[in-house]
């Protein structure tokens, strides 16, 4: 043998003073608790993400409605005004049908 080389190798100084098993154990744990807690998060967003769009989907849905029934408010009011201007020029003196006297 070499004089040079050590011939007993001695054991590089780690970072760990734990056992190597104990170390293998903690580290599972750690990664499987950092796992499971990203799936919960992903979960949490993606039924944020779809309730997101239920609602806006929702109140668009809504909101055409609503200007449905604006547009027809508004072409009654106009008819309704036609009518009554019509009566106006007449003079009252017509006489609606079914109405009481």
């Amino acid at each position: 043998m070499d004089a040079t080389t050590p011939t007993i190798p001695t054991p590089a100084p780690g970072p760990y003073k734990s056992r190597p098993g104990a170390l293998v154990w903690f580290f599972k744990k750690s990664r499987d608790n950092w796992k499971a807690k990203y799936r919960a998060v992903k979960a949490t967003v993606k039924g944020l993400k779809n309730r997101l769009a239920a609602v806006a989907e929702s109140r668009a849905r809504w909101r055409a409605r609503a200007e449905r029934a604006a547009r027809r408010v508004a072409a009654l009011e106009a008819e309704l005004g036609e009518l009554r201007a019509r009566i106006a020029v007449a003079g009252g003196k017509k006489r609606i049908r079914g109405a009481a006297r």
